[in-house]
């Protein structure tokens, strides 16, 4: 964990249990493979975060994934305060899904 992590107190850990929460259908967890997930600012791409793609995955806290979205597993915060895509009442910037899965 790098110090910017350090410093924001990253715990992963939601508030709804949505980070932990046990597998339902559709949910497959076994076919994952490393990603980069960056931003585009309209001049430049940032990289963001490194993370885990989990591609076989359909459900996301418990709603259906759309055919252009993947579940991803934050495992490192490059860029904190960078905004997520898909955001939630808990996770909005990429601080705050450390550990934790976004789409």
């Amino acid at each position: 964990m790098n110090n910017i992590n350090k410093s924001l107190n990253l715990t992963g850990r939601s508030g709804n249990g949505s980070c932990s929460a046990p597998p339902i259908l559709g949910d497959d967890m076994d076919d994952t493979h490393p990603c980069q997930p960056y931003i585009w600012d309209g001049t430049r791409k940032t990289l963001v975060t490194h993370g885990k793609v989990f591609e076989a995955s359909t459900i996301l806290h418990g709603m259906e994934l759309l055919q252009d979205e993947v579940k991803v597993m934050v495992e490192e915060v490059l860029v904190p305060f960078a905004l997520v895509l898909v955001p939630t009442n808990e996770v909005y910037i990429v601080a705050q899904a450390f550990q934790c899965f976004l789409a």
